[in-house]
Order: structure tokens, then sequence, then C-alpha cells
């Protein structure tokens, strides 16, 4: 009775493993099934422990789709040594110098699903986490309103906004002025971008995205979406902030074609992290599976020194909160 438990439970993680290993595109059902990766890791891990009581040899063969499928949802940090974004130590003796210094951004990211989510909460987390700057998601205007009177203007007072009825809204708050800049073209949803300029005279480019998700035909205008956000993320020379509810993980390879493109995801490149940090669904009763929104930052000069998944009552997303080391170039 054993073996077969455990050989049900390998059946039911096959079909995601399989759409995540050709990459989670469209057609459907391919990109939902590929977002479920992690709980098909848990699916087959615990058919190898159930398959282990019946017989060796069945936990053995059975052990070949858990291995891949833990192996895809392990942190890849290690294996791009803290985000791959060297930067160089001084040499023996030399002392800080009086060059330019690394520059800190705490960046903080939220779906507030479409002006649920508790105002005074959100103002609680950007306190709580001395957040620099702020992206919201399904950012109406009445959500606008309720932000300021909540005292969100007050902590991080200049913004960059599009709020919209419903879902497609989205806006920027900052410690610092924001340069508005030209938004990523052809998203459904609002995608601000802004310059802001903290220290030194350094340039630092924020963009705040929500493309589309998989869902009711909608699939291959989701991966044309972050497809147009990589696009646009080329074109801009120095260190980018990109915040959002992408509506795609590392199990969907459009999303994994953005990070190829020069970008981290803070979550994956901490140096402290409680892994695995899920975003959705969140809510009274309800167990995050998978990571939905993101802070992602450029390689060069990066290193991420934190990231977590912050809870605000009202909404199905928990955010994000990303603390991030930018080091001048060269």
């Amino acid at each position: 009775m054993s073996g077969v438990v455990a050989l049900v439970l390998t059946v039911a993680a096959l079909p995601a493993l399989a759409a995540r290993a050709m990459g989670g595109r469209p057609p459907n059902p391919a990109p939902k099934l590929a977002a479920l990766a992690p709980v098909a890791a848990l699916l087959a891990v615990a058919a190898v422990l159930v398959a282990a009581t019946a017989r060796w040899w069945l936990a053995l063969v059975l052990a070949a789709p858990a291995a891949t499928l833990v192996a895809w949802q392990l942190p890849t940090s290690w294996r791009i040594s803290n985000g791959a974004a060297a930067v160089p130590s001084p040499a023996p003796g030399a002392g800080p110098g009086p060059g330019p210094r690394a520059l800190t951004l705490r960046v903080l990211t939220l779906n507030v699903q479409g002006g649920l989510a508790d105002p005074t909460a959100v103002l609680r987390a950007l306190r709580r986490h001395r957040a620099d700057v702020l992206a919201i998601q399904e950012l109406t205007p009445g959500t606008v309103r309720q932000l300021a009177d909540a005292g969100v203007t007050g902590r991080l007072p200049f913004c960059h906004l599009d709020p919209r009825p419903g879902s497609p809204g989205v806006g920027l708050w900052a410690r610092w002025p924001l340069i508005p800049m030209a938004p990523v073209p052809g998203l459904m949803a609002a995608a601000p971008r802004a310059s802001i300029y903290p220290v030194d005279g350094r340039r630092v480019t924020l963009t705040a995205v929500h493309p589309l998700a998989p869902t009711r035909g909608q699939d291959y205008q989701w991966q044309r979406e972050l497809a147009l956000i990589r696009s646009a993320l080329a074109d801009v020379d120095g260190p980018q902030v990109v915040a959002g509810d992408f509506n795609a993980s590392r199990d969907h390879r459009p999303f994994r074609d953005l990070l190829a493109a020069g970008f981290l995801d803070c979550a994956d490149a901490a140096r402290s992290r409680p892994w695995p940090g899920f975003t959705w669904p969140a809510g009274r009763g309800k167990v995050p599976v998978m990571r939905l929104d993101h802070v992602l930052v450029s390689r060069a000069g990066a290193v991420v020194l934190e990231a977590r998944a912050v809870r605000v009552p009202g909404t199905d997303h928990r955010g994000v909160l990303a603390v991030i080391d930018l080091h001048p170039a060269g």
C-alpha cells in the first residue's frame, strides 16, 4: 500500500516537473503548472519518504524526480557568489580612501489588491523596515488618498504615480526627488519609471511593474510583457532596481531570461533571507506556495544584504523588502 501511495504522489508531481522542464511557456496550462513546482517538490519528497517504508529500490527510483524538483527550488546564490556582483576588496593595508561610498537602498514592494490592503499597516511596514523606496501595485485613486491620509507621504515625500481603477494602477514613492522617465511601453498595467540621485550625483533608475498573470487566455500576452520589460531595462545604463508583482517565478523561463539579462532576484542573492520567501497566496488561513513578487537589481556593483517577505493585512500577496548596497563603478 505504501508503494502505491508513493507512486500516486510522484505521478501528481510529474505535470509540474514536465512544465517546469519545458520552461513554463505558453500555451496553458504550462505556465500554471510550472508555477506549482514548489508544491510538486513537496509531493515528490513525500513520495520518497513513503516509498522508503516499503521498498528501498522504489525510493531510489522516485528520488530522481524529487531531487530535480528540489534542486530547482534551492537558492541560486551559491552559484553566483552572492550575486556575482563582485565588489573588489581593498589591497592589504589600504584604508577606506576618499572615494564615493556605497549607497544602501531599502526597497519595499507590495500588491495592495485593488486598495484592500490596510493603509496603516503599509505605513507600519515602511517604518519598521525603514524603507527608502516603495512600489505599489493595484493602485487605485482611492488608495492614493488612503495612503496619504495614513501618513505614507510624510515618510516618503516624493512620488511618481499612475493610479487606475481596478488592478492596473502602479506607483512609486521615495525619500528623494523622483525624476519621471518614460514608462515601460506595451504593458496593460502601468509601469512607472523614475530616476533618483541619492548621493554623490549617482543616478539609480527605479521601475515598478505588474505584468498580466498567465490566466484567462492571457498567457501569450504575459510572456510578451515579460519580454518587453527585459527590453526596456536593457536600454538604461547604470544601476537599476525593478520591483513589483511579476506574476512569474524562477520556475518560468521568461522570468529567468529577464534575470539573465543582468539582474539579481534579491530573494535569491541576499546574504540574509528567510528561505523560501514565498509571497502568494497570502491572507488568513492561506499558506504561500510560490514567489511572484520580486525586487530585482542590476548585477554590476550590487550586494544584496537582506531580503524578506512582509505581511500586510488585507491583501492576497506578501510584500518583499530588499536591502541593497550599490557600489560605485570601478
